[in-house]
């Protein structure tokens, strides 16, 4: 494989994703990349490649998916493992169908994915509250779907608190994100330059704003 972050840019133009699904899966990366570098230097057993690919193409076949009926995760899956890559399609899958993990287990690229992605409304970071109550106003049409968002927000509040429990960052740490605006660069730095990126971004003196 060529360079990661290029060769996931290359799939997602090659599978004609719009414009707005890529700036929102950008920004997930970003941050899933980031909780991933601190949770590498505590020791974590995560592969960054898995993690970083897994969150750019999470919603690879979100929009063609809205014509054929299928759920965008399962098609995802599935069109990385006929590439060869079904680790990938793994972290995808779960960006939808997360299991909650055992107690004491080490942290994964699916529940950092998955997160991350709750932390981007279109392609805004946002808070958690914030982020399920636009859901709640676009999908929010039933009683049932209502209390299995509510049972969804309650687990990413508690994924949450797994993820930074003992990191020397909080989730309000990554608002400061939002100002990154060539974030592909900012990607292949971060990947490339490894754990030292985290305290750059999201620590004093940073990546001037607009980088």
């Amino acid at each position: 494989m060529e360079c990661p972050i290029d060769w996931a840019y290359e799939l997602l133009q090659r599978e004609e994703v719009p414009e707005h699904i890529i700036r929102h899966s950008e920004k997930v990366a970003l941050i899933a990349l980031l909780i991933g570098l601190i949770h590498l230097e505590k020791g974590a057993p995560l592969d960054l490649k898995i993690l970083t690919l897994g969150a750019l193409l999470h919603d690879i076949k979100k929009f063609s998916s809205l014509a054929t009926g299928e759920n965008h995760a399962l098609a995802g899956y599935n069109l990385l493992k006929e590439l060869g890559y079904e680790r990938i399609g793994e972290v995808i899958y779960a960006h939808i169908f997360l299991k909650p993990p055992n107690p004491g287990s080490p942290i994964t690229e699916e529940e950092i994915v998955f997160y991350a992605d709750k932390r981007v409304k279109h392609d805004t970071i946002v808070h958690l509250k914030e982020r399920f109550r636009d859901l709640r106003e676009r999908y929010g049409r039933t009683l049932k779907s209502l209390i299995r968002m509510a049972l969804l927000e309650e687990m990413t509040l508690l994924l949450e608190r797994r993820l930074f429990k003992n990191l020397p960052v909080t989730p309000e740490n990554f608002q400061s994100l939002q100002d990154i605006k060539e974030v592909k660069d900012v990607l292949k730095k971060c990947f490339e330059s490894g754990s030292p990126c985290w305290r750059d971004l999201l620590g004093t003196g940073g990546l001037p704003k607009g980088s």
